[in-house]
């Protein structure tokens, strides 16, 4: 009402209005054009922290750009501290249309192997194999056990100089030092298992 009430007193005072008009919308298009970014990342920001992708504090990995930890969300960029202390401003935008995985969300951790057997153990030896480490895994506190998280120990394939056992389960520790002690200790267990 104001806008048309405005043209009108223009009109009559004898002040066109038409090329007025046209150069606000002339002006409206460069501007739009010249903020577009600008707004793409206002509004991708405005997104994520509606969404709550992620917190700051929390380890994140935007694939094929940076890993690290969040430290500061803002409307137009976010910033992300490398593991080498360097510090990458990235557009909201940017991670809106990227693919980020929140580390800091993880329940559990996984862990994947595939051990490798000599051809010359026996089937009862394999079966034996199998069956410790499934105990092992199943008997301690450190990994998630089903129906919570996947605990698979198998007999997968036959390799070029190996018979494969498949062992895929998941520590109840996201914490990435604990998980390594943990791995490493079902490393050692393995080994003796083996032995």
């Amino acid at each position: 009402i104001l806008f048309v009430g405005g043209a009108t007193i223009l009109q009559i005072w004898g002040i066109q209005v038409g090329p007025i008009i046209a150069g606000a919308g002339l002006f409206g298009v460069a501007v739009a054009l010249g903020a577009q970014d600008l707004f793409k990342n206002l509004i991708a920001g405005i997104l994520i922290l509606g969404e709550k992708r992620f917190h700051k504090g929390d380890w994140i990995l935007v694939e094929g750009t940076v890993e690290g930890i969040v430290e500061s969300i803002g409307f137009r960029s976010t910033m992300i501290r490398r593991f080498d202390k360097a510090p990458v401003m990235l557009p909201n935008a940017k991670l809106s249309d990227t693919a980020v995985v929140n580390f800091a969300s993880m329940s559990y951790r996984r862990i994947f192997w595939r051990i490798g057997i000599e051809y010359k153990t026996g089937s009862n030896q394999l079966r034996e194999i199998r069956d410790k480490i499934e105990a092992y895994i199943l008997g301690s506190e450190n990994f998630a056990h089903p129906p919570d998280a996947m605990a698979i120990v198998r007999l997968d394939r036959f390799s070029d100089s190996s018979i494969d056992i498949l062992l895929y389960c998941f520590t109840k520790t996201t914490e990435w030092g604990q998980w390594l002690e943990i791995k490493e200790e079902l490393a050692y267990a393995i080994m003796d298992i083996v032995e």
